[in-house]
């Protein structure tokens, strides 16, 4: 209401507005000047002024540490994301059906998302969006939308872990081999009397091809422990793994269950110095929806890699 009333005030002839960039309690200045230039037809800004609303908005939340808030208007990230598979359905047969301007106006793109309320649209749609080179039959789109939806009511989210999307796509073809399994892995966290550190210890065997390599590493923490083991072990049969380090680790409560038993999500960001990508674990237990996230990000990564090489051929 205070962007409505900012909005409607100056063209009765208000002078004095107070508002602040992206709100604070305040109107926010971003949503003003949109709505302005493009709703009430005033030309209160340049339409390169307009086209730079949404880098405003990141530029703002970068230097004040901020998170940008996703549900802003014009501006968020999911500001003109679509959903529901009618939605992804009639934005493909139709760019304007269901937004009420256009997202590049405002610098902003728009976001097709893969979720319960997926359809199989939102399927192709996102391969295409993220240039997979892979062909689903409709057979195959509808087991991959199935697999969606249950990895959604386990608290699975594809929203900002796109790599983990893709593995789930190439997952259903009948020719993908990973390039790697797990066997087994045991965690070990001991912490002695009389001592404020905690040590940990992960012992794990992985498998590829036919052998078996067995590692163990220790880490400032099981899950730092874990990783250390799975690249050591991994580096005996992919040196070219070296590259690739852990950029970002966030974990979210989303089921707070009873006492400690909460279903945690975790989001993992890995970097191989050149690409950024994300994947997702979800379990009762942080150590397992650890072990999803990092397992699947360097499967991506291997994956990726196996294809780079089939294309480029022996040098």
């Amino acid at each position: 209401w205070r962007v409505d009333c900012r909005g409607r005030g100056r063209p009765a002839g208000a002078g004095h507005r107070e508002r602040l960039r992206r709100g604070c309690g305040n109107a926010n200045l971003l949503s003003i000047a949109a709505n302005l230039k493009l709703k009430k037809g005033i030309d209160c800004i340049s339409d390169e002024q307009l086209r730079s609303l949404t880098d405003t908005g990141r530029f703002i939340a970068e230097i004040t540490n901020m998170p940008p808030p996703t549900s802003q208007p014009f501006v968020g990230s999911s500001a003109f994301a679509h959903k529901g598979g009618l939605h992804a359905s009639a934005v493909a047969k139709v760019e304007h059906s269901c937004r009420h301007i256009p997202p590049e106006t405002v610098g902003n793109d728009k976001r097709v998302l893969v979720s319960e309320l997926s359809g199989r649209s939102n399927i192709f749609f996102k391969m295409d969006e993220m240039g997979l080179d892979v062909q689903l039959s409709q057979a195959q789109a509808r087991e991959l939308l199935q697999m969606v939806k249950e990895q959604e009511n386990r608290e699975f989210q594809y929203e900002g872990a796109e790599a983990y999307f893709e593995l789930l796509v190439r997952r259903t073809l009948p020719d993908y081999r990973a390039p790697f399994e797990l066997v087994d892995f045991m965690t070990v966290v001991e912490k002695r009397s009389g001592s404020s550190d905690l040590s940990s210890q992960v012992m794990l065997k992985v498998k590829v091809d036919n052998e078996v390599m067995h590692t163990s590493a220790d880490g400032n923490g099981p899950v730092n422990a874990l990783d250390f083991a799975l690249h050591k072990a991994l580096l005996n049969f992919y040196p070219e793994l070296k590259a690739v380090r852990l950029a970002d680790y966030k974990v979210r409560v989303v089921d707070q269950g009873v006492g400690t038993e909460a279903v945690v999500r975790v989001l993992i960001e890995s970097t191989d110095g050149q690409d950024t990508w994300s994947t997702v674990g979800s379990s009762e237990n942080v150590i397992e929806a650890s072990w999803r996230a990092l397992s699947d990000s360097l499967e991506w990564w291997l994956a990726r890699s196996r294809r780079r090489s089939a294309i480029s051929g022996p040098q």
